[in-house]
């Protein structure tokens, strides 16, 4: 028998066959994992269905209910923590709150586009929110509520995005919510009430809020008293206010530095002096902004 057509190698037919099942073997667990990572990664971005939510940031707290009380250089506000909505995170906080972590931090960004604010993030030991030696950084894990919405002066931690296999993570710095939502947009991305996003539409419409964040955050908290510092503090001009976003220049820094000078634990029964208030969007800027749309 002639080998030269077969390279001189009498077992080249039986190793081919070899490679060819191990390579379809391996090509085979190749688009498995693939698969796998797409309906994980399905799973997880899974709209939150609303329509049996109790949106409880808007019911007034039990006297128990934990508080923080931010005092800062432009005034106090007070929030309440919801720890059967996010207890990891809100243990976590806590624990920042009690050894006096966020004393003497900064606000160091204002989310400012234009003449729109989206609310400040706080709890940065740095001007400018860059990680230095006395930052913690511990992580948590994503935690999603179906009864807290990142509505007006609603508090998250922006988490971090993690791998394949991995979960979001939440840190140490947060955000203070403020009012970017377009209702006449939102509704029209809603028409249909599917997972009670029609409530959610109203509740926005309500109070305001940043909408296309729904999942982005661990929402924790609520401002309900001290509002006067929070709008304050989102008044702010931020470094290089007159350039355009995509500026190299540009800062969403304060101008003007902005210390949380003291942060510490209350309850709402000892932290209820002006009551629960959460006030309603202003109903005279939603009309005209519907009118400016109309026009």
């Amino acid at each position: 028998m002639n080998y030269n057509r077969m390279g001189g190698d009498p077992f080249r037919q039986n190793k081919m066959r070899f490679y060819f099942k191990f390579s379809m073997i391996a090509f085979v667990i190749v688009i498995g994992v693939v698969i796998f990572m797409l309906i994980f990664r399905a799973n997880n971005s899974t709209k939150i269905d609303y329509s049996q939510s109790t949106f409880v940031q808007y019911e007034t707290p039990a006297d128990s209910a934990p508080v923080v009380v931010f005092e800062t250089t432009e005034g106090t506000f007070k929030a309440v923590l919801f720890e059967e909505e996010a207890p990891e995170y809100v243990k976590y906080f806590k624990d920042l709150v009690a050894k006096g972590y966020f004393d003497n931090t900064y606000v160091c960004t204002i989310l400012r586009s234009g003449s729109v604010t989206g609310g400040f993030i706080g709890g940065s030991k740095t001007k400018d929110g860059l990680q230095n030696d006395d930052t913690d950084m511990e992580m948590t894990n994503i935690e999603v509520s179906p009864n807290l919405l990142p509505t007006t002066g609603a508090i998250g931690s922006l988490v971090k995005q993690g791998g394949s296999f991995s979960s979001s993570k939440a840190g140490s710095v947060f955000t203070v919510f403020d009012d970017v939502v377009n209702i006449e947009e939102l509704r029209a991305q809603n028409a249909e009430d599917k997972n009670g996003y029609a409530r959610v539409c109203g509740i926005f419409e309500k109070y305001g809020g940043i909408p296309n964040y729904l999942q982005l955050y661990t929402i924790f908290a609520q401002v309900y008293d001290g509002w006067d510092t929070v709008k304050k503090i989102d008044s702010y001009r931020i470094v290089g206010e007159d350039l355009p976003d995509d500026d190299e220049n540009k800062s969403y820094q304060p101008e003007k530095e902005i210390l949380i000078t003291r942060a510490y634990l209350s309850t709402y029964g000892e932290q209820k002096q002006n009551g629960y208030n959460i006030p309603l969007k202003d109903q005279s800027a939603v009309s005209s902004e519907a009118e400016s749309k109309a026009s």
